[in-house]
């Protein structure tokens, strides 16, 4: 072939290819620094399982068939990465291969054949994704020109590179002498074609042409390849497809464990924080570097959509549009963003104080013109999220979502001051009483009387500290629950006590809606009382207790063992200390809090209690696990009202009523509520019974 040609349009494609590259790997150190370089051994295998592996695609059941073409598609580009670069090799020296991939290796042959494979499969996911997107056209999916012409030029690679052996192997045919033939013979004499049916298939379209068509079709199809796949290459940067770059990274990137990424202590005593608007994300500059590959990688797919609370009740959350936003903006301020990162950089080599002045204020100048809330996104599409999570849980290119809202938050409570006005009254509450209800704190305890439950201040020597949280304190309904859970841990002989008037609001609400001093201020009298008291293990029944303590109080200084009742009573049925008997009627089903299964990953021991206490056994609701529906309250929506679009518990409540069982379970006092307001709602409190895990454990326990 052209030698010559082949340099040229590798130097052209790749000299373009690369300085976009180097634009926005640029942008992306310009942004504000993340350690993501720890467990490598966990990212390799995060990477292997949810990127490689397609996990998230082909494990899971909704609309698994789209799952599995994607996953063929991907896979296929995978192994045909390998004959890309023999294609590459050929153009410069005739016979190329890569080592112990020709004909004198069985290698070879065993390749060739996957090969082949692969590639009409690819073609056929193509012309399938194709039919998807124009025909049945999802409701998730976002229909662009890119799409289109980025399937078409799939399916051009797959085509060119069958009809170029196709051509090859009839021009075998043609010859006497297979070693007549000078032109990429990959594998000796052409005997691989034993090895490829679909190969074979395209070259009997061509093979009533003679030896001279066959040697143009098996050229042109050689350079048509090449070219598109270097103009492919190129376009990959500009749009949605960069994903297909940079998806192994941001899977190996992605925050390890639960939950998934945690919300970072700010540190409030910076002035200088305060002065550059810093606390928080307030500006585009301020995302940090992951965060914003998170938004280079974002699919479009529209799986974040389909699951999202907010968005398949009409609120006004589309996180596509969110992501895109913010793309935009980001992409808007590149060479801003840059020429700030490296004017900062030169902060701490400038001793000249009039200069320092100046540099800050060229600095000052850089800033986004524009302000994240109310000018990107709008202010009530922040405020509508309820921090599920379960956005996070499908992304198949694990975008973390959850963490750049709160961070959002954070900048309107603290800087700009325009959280919504309806969160004054709970606020106020943590404030003056240590609680959302606002009720005296001398009252935190009440619940208890008569019960004899000791508190720390009577017995510091116990086992365990039972955590009762707000609305196990100050909540009716709730209250019922905290009684059920002290009579249980009694039965088992279990010795506890409780803080009573000691214990205040974890915070956890204050931190989700953004409000980081009060938490902060919460959280330190919290610790600062189980630290005084020793602590050392915690029961408690609320899932949005447990992740604070858990997850956010180490932070600060406090490190205990914290455990959720439903965790703690699996333990005690598993060792024996207490006996369920299955005299529950009828089936039930049991919903998920978000805070307990996507936050703590803990989805298996509730149902292995349920199934000890109903005869009927467990019916799992359609949504549930990791794929659970949200029941409205969380992320502060518990104390604001909701006026846009169909309310979330109503909206699980009828999943719930479709189930068709007489009773449903939770885990979580916000939950509980949530879920009872919605079957009163619907006027089915009396036929379908909402009950804690605590409740049916107590009802259904041998004396």
């Amino acid at each position: 072939m052209n030698p010559l040609l082949m340099a040229l349009l590798l130097i052209v494609g790749l000299t373009a290819f690369g300085r976009t590259m180097v634009r926005k790997i640029q942008l992306l150190k310009a942004l504000e620094p993340t350690d993501r370089a720890n467990h490598l051994k966990d990212r390799l295998i995060n990477m292997a399982i949810l990127a490689i592996g397609q996990k998230r695609l082909v494990g899971r059941a909704r609309e698994r068939s789209s799952g599995v073409m994607h996953a063929l598609i991907f896979w296929g580009f995978c192994v045909l990465l390998i004959r890309s670069l023999t294609l590459y090799g050929e153009g410069f020296q005739q016979g190329f291969h890569l080592p112990f991939l020709s004909g004198d290796y069985l290698l070879g042959y065993l390749y060739v054949a996957i090969k082949d494979v692969m590639e009409g499969i690819v073609l056929l996911m193509v012309i399938l994704a194709i039919y998807r997107r124009a025909v049945l056209r999802p409701k998730r999916m976002h229909n662009t020109f890119e799409a289109y012409l980025v399937l078409v030029m799939i399916g051009i690679l797959m085509v060119s590179d069958l009809l170029y052996d196709g051509a090859r192997y009839n021009l075998i045919q043609l010859y006497d002498n297979p070693g007549n033939i000078h032109y990429f013979n990959s594998l000796k004499y052409g005997s691989e074609f034993l090895w490829t049916p679909v190969t074979v298939g395209a070259a009997s379209l061509v093979s009533g042409l003679n030896a001279d068509a066959n040697l143009t079709i098996l050229v042109m199809m050689f350079w048509v390849h090449i070219c598109t796949q270097l103009i492919f290459l190129n376009i990959l940067p500009t749009g949605k497809h960069f994903h297909v770059i940079t998806a192994l990274p941001n899977v190996f990137l992605k925050s390890l464990g639960y939950p998934h990424e945690k919300t970072k202590r700010l540190d409030l005593e910076d002035e200088t924080a305060w002065e550059e608007e810093s606390l928080g994300l307030n500006h585009i500059h301020q995302l940090n570097w992951k965060q914003g590959l998170d938004l280079y990688t974002c699919t479009e797919c529209g799986r974040c959509k389909e699951v999202c609370p907010t968005y398949t009740t009409d609120k006004p959350l589309n996180l596509h549009e969110f992501n895109d936003a913010l793309k935009s903006e980001l992409s808007e301020n590149e060479s801003k963003i840059i020429k700030r990162a490296k004017l900062s950089s030169t902060l701490g080599h400038i001793e000249d104080a009039e200069q320092l002045e100046t540099t800050k204020a060229a600095i000052a100048a850089l800033n986004s013109d524009k302000q994240l809330v109310g000018e990107v996104i709008a202010n009530e599409t922040l405020w509508a999220c309820t921090t599920c999570r379960a956005c996070e849980e499908v992304c198949p290119v694990t975008i973390e979502h959850v963490p750049r809202i709160i961070a959002m938050r954070q900048g309107q409570t603290l800087i700009a001051e325009t959280y919504p006005k309806e969160l004054n009254p709970a606020l106020k509450g943590l404030e003056r009483n240590g609680n959302p209800w606002g009720i005296g704190y001398d009252k935190r305890a009440d619940w208890a009387d008569g019960l004899n439950v000791k508190t720390m201040a009577d017995d510091p020597e116990v086992d365990y500290l039972l955590w009762v949280g707000c609305a196990g304190s100050f909540d009716d309904r709730s209250k019922k629950v905290s009684i059920s859970l002290v009579n249980i841990l009694n039965n088992a002989g279990i010795r506890f006590a409780m803080l009573g008037v000691e214990e205040k609001c974890t915070g956890d609400f204050a931190k989700r809606v953004g409000n980081e001093m009060l938490f902060q201020m919460m959280a330190e009298e919290n610790i600062a009382t189980l630290n005084a008291y020793q602590v050392k293990k915690i029961i408690t029944a609320c899932p949005h207790c447990l992740n604070s303590l858990k997850h956010d109080y180490p932070q600060m200084g406090g490190n205990y063992e914290v455990i959720h009742h439903a965790e703690f009573i699996d333990g005690l049925v598993q060792t024996g200390k207490i006996k369920l008997k299955p005299s529950l009627d009828g089936a039930l089903t049991y919903h998920d809090p978000c805070y307990l299964g996507r936050y703590n990953n803990i989805y298996d021991q509730p149902r292995s209690i349920l199934r000890s206490v109903c005869s009927g056994g467990v019916k799992e609701l359609d949504r549930h696990g990791r794929e659970s529906f949200c029941c409205g309250a969380g992320g502060g929506r518990m104390w604001m009202e909701e006026t846009i679009g169909k309310r979330i518990n109503l909206a699980r409540a009828e999943e719930i009523v479709d189930c068709r069982v007489p009773n449903v379970a939770v885990g979580c006092p916000f939950c509980l509520t949530m879920i009872e307001d919605g079957m009163k709602e619907m006027g089915r409190e009396e036929e379908i019974k909402t009950m804690d895990i605590a409740e049916l454990v107590e009802k259904n326990m041998v004396s």
